[in-house]
């Protein structure tokens, strides 16, 4: 799936607030998580996955127009 199915699927199943809060919360927890990893590669792929969960509730921001 793309980033934008994935979003799209997002706001069908939660509503745009509340996937974009979901998403946005979930970018934070991964951010969180990175800065405690014992190797760097256990720290870079925690960040790729923020990446990945800021990227999906940027789109359903744009989406939805909350920016």
């Amino acid at each position: 799936m793309t980033a934008e199915q994935i979003a799209a699927q997002a706001i069908a199943t939660h509503g745009a607030i509340e996937a974009a809060r979901l998403y946005r919360e979930t970018e934070a927890a991964y951010y969180s998580e990175a800065q405690w990893c014992d190797s760097a590669s256990d720290e870079r792929r925690k960040e790729q996955l923020a990446e990945g969960y800021g990227r999906i509730a940027a789109i359903i921001e744009q989406i939805t127009g909350k920016a």
